[in-house]
């Protein structure tokens, strides 16, 4: 029998790490499950050929002195500081700022606010600017038209991503941030269950009671408080007794391609990160980890990420070529017509990792819709729901979720 805990913990991202932290740290019980055999979430690192390279590029926008104070101390060392902006290609140049950024100077052409990404930033920088300068990017990475894509979409991108000055980067990779993390919980006495899916969310009479897990120990885990950093899909669907019904409409996935290539050459360029909206490339951007780190690539060599974006269908021009037919096929481009490099033979994959249901995408009239799964298990008392978007948005729901999930607590007590 399980002897239970405070609080459960679901999924050990960046969002259920900070929350199992939080609660740690106040002196509750914890038990953090993850299906996964690692903590991270998406925000890994990897490892091959003598090289350390992260699953994708994550920037933490780490935006505080104090958060920055928060990750150093967490990892015991300074955090690197890479000063250049993403940078992005524009009229087959390489320019600092995101396509999202810029700015036309004067807007005579605003157009009103509709719901969607088209009308969100139509209104910042006029319709004309729009087409021109954001809609070829943005498009290329949802692929829908900004007249679908939610204006909540084009806001997060926006506000939550950008780092015009630069960025603070953990040394070794998103990935020893998360560890670091996961090795603080444990020396708060948490409980950490790697490779243990959550299989049922039990509740009854409106109040949660506690999940069963599987894995290496499966079994119950009674709770009085559940912070979920996984998707609301899961949780409903896992829910005991069922959840009403119509709860999860159909709901669009992206997938993503990670495709990384190495040569034994310095650098390509300077960039840390680059956006690509040119349709002739495959990817959307891309990352070159010698510029956020020099330590995870060793001298005189160069690793680079780039990220394709697609529908994850069979008919889908990159996703469907062969690992080695799209490694080619993105060094290829590296040379024409881009004009990065003179010799794209000289580029190896080093991996390629398939994400076919990366991020969600729904149509910006259904956000009622997509909010009916959040809100019903929001009901439930003892649930507290963790979402986030970037790593520090994230990390910030996750401790949001753990006080309230506490001061929920303190108050049954009383």
């Amino acid at each position: 029998m399980d002897a239970g805990c405070d609080v459960v913990v679901l999924g050990a991202g960046p969002a259920g790490l900070a929350a199992a932290l939080r609660a740690a740290r106040a002196g509750a019980s914890v038990t953090l499950v993850e299906a996964a055999d690692r903590v991270g979430g998406l925000c890994r690192t990897l490892e091959a050929d003598g090289c350390r390279y992260d699953l994708g590029g994550h920037i933490p926008f780490l935006r505080s002195d104090a958060r920055v104070a928060w990750a150093q101390d967490l990892m015991g060392t300074e955090l690197l500081r890479v000063g250049r902006p993403v940078a992005r290609v524009e009229d087959g140049r390489i320019r600092p700022g995101r396509y999202m950024d810029q700015h036309p100077g004067t807007v005579s052409d605003a157009v009103p606010r509709d719901g969607t990404a088209a009308g969100e930033i139509g209104a910042t920088v006029g319709a004309a600017f729009r087409d021109r300068v954001v809609r070829p990017y943005m498009e290329k990475v949802d692929g829908w038209p900004l007249e679908v894509i939610s204006a909540d979409r084009a806001m997060r991108l926006r506000d939550e991503q950008r780092a015009p000055r630069g960025f603070w980067f953990p040394p070794g990779g998103i990935g020893c941030l998360m560890d670091a993390m996961a090795a603080a919980i444990r020396a708060h006495g948490a409980d950490v269950r790697l490779g243990t899916p959550m299989t049922r969310l039990l509740h009854r009479g409106g109040r949660v009671t506690g999940v069963e897990v599987g894995g290496g120990h499966p079994g119950p885990i009674t709770t009085p408080s559940i912070i979920s950093a996984i998707t609301p899909g899961l949780m409903v669907r896992a829910a005991d007794p069922a959840a009403p019904g119509g709860l999860l409409p159909p709901i669009t996935m992206r997938a993503v391609a990670l495709v990384y290539l190495m040569a034994d050459r310095p650098p390509v360029g300077e960039e840390a990160w680059v956006q690509v909206a040119d349709p002739r490339v495959p990817f959307s951007r891309i990352a070159e980890f010698a510029n956020w780190d020099p330590g995870m690539v060793p001298a005189g060599r160069t690793v680079l990420c780039a990220e394709v974006y697609g529908t994850g269908d069979d008919d889908d021009p990159w996703w469907s070529l062969a690992d080695d037919a799209l490694a080619r096929a993105v060094a290829a481009s590296l040379a024409d017509p881009l004009g990065w490099v003179d010799d794209p033979s000289a580029f190896r994959a080093l991996q390629v990792v398939r994400l076919p249901r990366a991020y969600p995408l729904v149509e910006a009239w259904r956000g009622e819709e997509a909010a009916l799964a959040p809100t019903w298990l929001a009901s439930l008392d003892g649930l507290e729901l963790a979402r986030g978007g970037t790593v520090v948005t994230s990390i910030e729901a996750g401790e949001a979720a753990a006080d309230r999930a506490a001061g929920a607590m303190i108050a049954g007590a009383a």
